[in-house]
């Protein structure tokens, strides 16, 4: 089947890239082209008049034929560059319908890239990522697992995983002797370096997610603590209403930011107080939800006041015209700007603590994954260690790897059996 879809954003543009996929996807094409010099063995890029039925040129546009397998579906393939003008990019799919192809489902040119093996599902996930991701740090990370990172590690772990598999086995069902000398120090070594980098996986992609997603910074204190006045010097704009009144801040406001390459979903907050104000109550408790869910807390005017045991910043503001009641991280004056610039770096390391660049993982559905994978390689060395039984071991490892499929490609039993015999000699 034929798919069309426009793969840039809609609205007027200079430019709009309107894909054709399928079979007979040149064929149909062409038949809404000016005298049409496409065919099915030569990939072509042509600047060429587009014609509706009545032959009329309503556009010129950049067209450009893949021939599968070579594209970016693993299927013939063509890519319409026409005038960003809406009117145009709905004729096009239009004639292209009307032709036999079929409105593209989100996500179908991926997936159906994914099922004629031109992609695994980490690198397919990839594309997702450098689409959405927040930051340049973030874009990086799917270009890394796009030319195959995430899936060049995980095929490793597996690897060895398979390779150990096949050594227990062999010596279970084949071999008539006692075990291989070493074969469960070997284990060891091998189930104990997989955690370790399992473990240091996990770690950093909670370290580093907000680089995807955007770290949410949550500014907590009592009323006129200048919280405001904090997030508008932040945002660098009158964003939140600052008065001298009490509770003037009645619901969340928030604002993206961005400090240091860092995308930070900045949230200012009604202050912290008991009220009988049942507005202000409902404010405070969002105040409380908002903390719950923080990366960092920047807490203003209160050193001894922690929420959920989040990370905190502990901040005295005012400094311009008060003095500090106790020990703070750092000193401000919001009003004046003294110091803020250096309370966004104190914000930078606190949430990055360095390690932005070693990100492999760039989905929370891959963190579960490799989580569920770590678990059972943990029985597994739990097994090995308490001299248990072997056909437990085995079953657990193979359980650790197949929450590792889900990350690349699926392991079949001719792995296992290819890891088991690769060793014989060739006569043999």
């Amino acid at each position: 089947m034929t798919i069309v879809a426009c793969s840039t954003p809609p609205g007027i543009s200079g430019i709009a890239v309107v894909r054709v996929s399928g079979k007979n996807s040149i064929e149909k094409v062409s038949s809404f082209i000016k005298d049409s010099p496409f065919n099915k063995k030569t990939p072509l890029s042509k600047i060429c008049f587009l014609v509706d039925k009545d032959g009329v040129a309503f556009d010129e546009a950049v067209v450009t034929s893949y021939i599968g397998p070579n594209s970016y579906t693993g299927e013939d393939l063509v890519e319409i560059s026409c005038h960003g003008n809406p009117k145009i990019i709905s004729k096009i799919i239009d004639l292209a319908v009307d032709v036999g192809s079929r409105l593209a489902e989100p996500g179908e040119f991926t997936k159906t890239a994914f099922l004629n093996g031109k992609l695994d599902l980490s690198e397919a996930e990839s594309v997702s990522s450098i689409i959405h991701s927040m930051s340049i740090v973030g874009v990086k990370a799917g270009v890394k697992n796009l030319k195959g990172g995430l899936s060049e590690k995980i095929k490793l772990i597996k690897s060895n995983l398979i390779s150990l598999v096949a050594n227990l086995e062999f010596n279970l069902d084949i071999s008539e002797e006692d075990l291989q000398p070493d074969l469960l120090e070997s284990s060891e070594k091998t189930i104990k370096n997989v955690i370790c980098w399992l473990e240091k996986c996990i770690i950093t992609f909670n370290e580093t997610k907000m680089f995807h997603s955007g770290a949410s910074v949550v500014i907590l204190g009592p009323p006129n603590a200048g919280k405001s006045t904090l997030f508008n010097c932040l945002v660098d704009k009158n964003q939140s209403i600052v008065t001298n009144v009490e509770g003037t801040t009645r619901d969340v406001v928030e604002k993206n930011i961005d400090i240091n390459g860092l995308p930070v979903i900045l949230k200012d907050t009604a202050g912290i107080r008991k009220s009988e104000d049942l507005v202000e109550k409902v404010g405070i408790e969002k105040s409380f939800n908002e903390a719950r869910d923080a990366d960092l807390i920047l807490v203003l005017n209160d050193p001894d006041k922690t929420f959920n045991d989040g990370k905190h910043i502990h901040i005295f503001n005012k400094s311009d015209i008060e003095k500090p009641d106790g020990n703070y991280d750092i000193l401000i004056s919001a009003k004046t700007g003294n110091n803020v610039e250096k309370l966004k770096k104190v914000i930078y390391k606190s949430l990055v603590q360095g390690k932005a660049h070693d990100t492999l993982l760039t989905s929370k559905r891959q963190c579960l994954a490799v989580e569920s994978s770590l678990k059972h390689i943990k029985e597994a060395y739990s097994l090995l260690v308490g001299e248990n039984s072997l056909e437990l071991l085995v079953e657990d490892i193979n359980r650790s790897i197949h929450f590792l499929d889900e990350i690349t490609s699926k392991t079949t039993k001719d792995d296992i059996l290819d890891a088991v015999f690769s060793s014989f000699c060739v006569g043999k």
